[in-house]
């Protein structure tokens, strides 16, 4: 949906140009806790007859499904690590799961350097989050993640006064971004805006992590990307794709 080259873009059919001429070999599947869940390899595009999607990519996934964790944290020689199902996932998501693959040349093999992982959590009125990596939280107030239409913003500013105790998560879920209500009425259901927060990684190895959000609409359920090019108490919108769940 999102890639990074020179710069962000969100073209779609960029996008699916690197993937059909082979320049993302494999997409590292995440799980619930920032983990790997598995691995999809492609092999190229088909057409979705009768969707809205148009082309997807092909391949072949060998793991375990994005919505499970790593309930072993040191499992026994020999022994195959357990993975526990998160029920808020599947409800949130539909089983869906965030999947990254760097750009290569067509006749190199897929990466294996690791994607650096981080966390989020919600302190108060806003997300807290490490951007960089340097042990401050930068907390970015709910109220500035919308745009005047209601609509994810270009930018979202991190509040002057930084504090949390909250635990960061890889992923959380169903947090609610309700319109402010007329005086004397109360708040229509269609106005409320949920987000999920898919994964706090760093993409493009930077050195600062990039949030992977969902935002649920009335009728229709985005994924977008902030991230931060200069300070980390300044997020930009990256790119916005329409999503497979709903």
């Amino acid at each position: 949906m999102v890639m990074r080259t020179l710069g962000w873009t969100d073209n779609a059919e960029e996008i699916s140009s690197q993937v059909e001429h082979g320049s993302v070999p494999r997409f590292v599947v995440f799980g619930t806790d920032g983990k790997l869940a598995g691995a999809f390899d492609t092999l190229g595009l088909v057409e979705v007859a009768g969707g809205a999607t148009g082309t997807v990519a092909s391949g072949t996934y060998t793991g375990a499904s994005p919505c499970t964790y790593d309930a072993a944290a040191k499992p026994a020689a020999g022994q195959v690590a357990t993975r526990g199902e998160e029920p808020k996932c599947g409800a949130a998501t539909a089983g869906c799961g965030l999947a990254v693959g760097d750009i290569t040349r067509p006749d190199e093999p897929p990466g294996a350097d690791p994607f650096a992982t981080g966390g989020a959590c919600l302190s108060g009125d806003q997300l807290a989050v490490d951007i960089d990596g340097d042990g401050r939280i930068e907390s970015f107030p709910l109220a500035g993640i919308l745009d005047g239409i209601r609509g994810p913003a270009q930018e979202w500013t991190a509040s002057p006064t930084a504090s949390a105790t909250c635990k960061p998560q890889f992923q959380l879920y169903d947090i609610h971004l309700a319109a402010a209500p007329d005086p004397g009425k109360a708040v229509d259901p269609k106005s409320t805006v949920t987000v999920d927060v898919l994964g706090v990684v760093d993409l493009d190895g930077d050195g600062r992590k990039e949030l992977v959000l969902a935002f649920k609409f009335a009728t229709v359920r985005s994924i977008v990307i902030y991230t931060a090019t200069g300070s980390p108490e300044r997020l930009e919108l990256a790119g916005e794709g329409a999503s497979f769940a709903h």
